[in-house]
């Protein structure tokens, strides 16, 4: 597992079983689209580990892809994400933003990122609201249109 700080920013303010139930991966930094769509997370709280399933279609393939991953609360309170079908989005992960039944961004330092943080944006929504997603996004210093990139099968 990649463990490297690389710049992953604050902790938001956030409780634990937020994260509980079906998310909807829209946006990245860099772009991890290129070979999917469709990503959804479904969080399962359980002690200070979310169990949850990961689900994506190739972007040459008809059928989802859906892979078992684990995601621990450390001591620090950041996530240690493990995908073992994905090993190279294993990191720590950290949220940086948070607002209940609206969002959480992500930032992490998985191999796949070539060492550069890697920021994803999970609504609870298929069509979340665009302008909260960027308020958010500029408090971290960044464009949601010029800094992410969007999932090719959000059409909202």
């Amino acid at each position: 597992m990649v463990n490297c700080e690389c710049g992953i920013g604050d902790k938001a303010d956030y409780q634990p079983e937020q994260v509980n139930g079906k998310w909807y991966v829209d946006y990245s930094s860099p772009d991890i689209f290129g070979q999917m769509s469709d990503v959804t997370i479904e969080f399962h709280l359980e002690n200070k580990t979310y169990q949850s399933v990961l689900t994506f279609t190739y972007t040459n393939e008809s059928s989802p892809k859906v892979y078992d991953s684990t995601w621990s609360i450390n001591k620090d309170g950041d996530l240690e994400v493990e995908v073992p079908q994905l090993s190279n989005f294993n990191s720590v992960y950290r949220i940086v933003a948070a607002e209940e039944n609206e969002y959480i961004i992500f930032r992490g330092c998985p191999e796949i990122s070539d060492g550069k943080p890697l920021l994803f944006i999970e609504t609870e929504k298929r069509c979340p609201n665009v302008q909260k997603l960027k308020e958010a996004v500029q408090k971290l210093g960044m464009d949601l249109s010029t800094n992410f990139y969007k999932d090719p099968a959000v059409n909202c």
